[in-house]
């Protein structure tokens, strides 16, 4: 009887023993070990890490709170440990506040449901071309050089017509003069 007691003892000891996972407490920016950060399991006592880092949680906890003033405040949930290192943000690199701009997508999805749809055609892609522009030097080139030759020739044009009527008025007026009045 007393060796069947000594040994439910001693599996009961091994179950017990077995039951503790080992944990250690790293920084994720040079992968070293912390000491002294607050470790609470589900909101029981708090336990500091020694200077390995090192802890024992047992296995059927449900969340484990990290905390350290170097460090972001971290929960740990059991099925988010897949190894035996958690690893600790500096705070660094934290982001202290974010805002965030937007709309409600739920009100312009339901907008959009309700509204008609109206097919649109794709906008064409523009073709930028790559090296010189050969019309436009081409352009300049008119605009500085045979275009002013072109606007002084017409205005000539305009101004001798001009001057022609004049002169023909003249002749007109002329002639008016010597024809014998009546």
């Amino acid at each position: 009887m007393f060796r069947l007691f000594f040994i439910a003892m001693l599996f009961m000891c091994c179950v017990v023993a077995g039951a503790q996972r080992k944990l250690i407490v790293a920084s994720l920016e040079s992968k070293t070990p912390q000491r002294d950060v607050q470790v609470r399991i589900d909101n029981g006592p708090e336990i500091r890490t020694p200077w390995n880092g090192q802890i024992e949680v047992p296995d059927s906890f449900r969340r484990i709170d990290f905390c350290h003033p170097k460090f972001q405040r971290r929960y740990v949930l059991h099925d988010e440990i897949h190894g035996d290192t958690i690893y600790m943000i500096p705070v660094l690199h934290a982001i202290d506040e974010v805002v965030v701009y937007g709309q409600d997508r739920r009100k312009t999805m339901m907008a959009g449901i309700m509204s008609p749809t109206t097919p649109t055609e794709p906008q064409m892609p523009q073709v930028l071309s790559t090296g010189p522009n050969v019309l436009a030097m081409l352009g300049w080139l008119f605009d500085h050089t045979i275009g002013p030759k072109i606007e002084a020739k017409h205005r000539r044009k305009q101004a001798l017509k001009i001057i022609r009527q004049q002169e023909k008025e003249y002749e007109e007026k002329w002639d008016a003069l010597k024809a014998p009045q009546k």
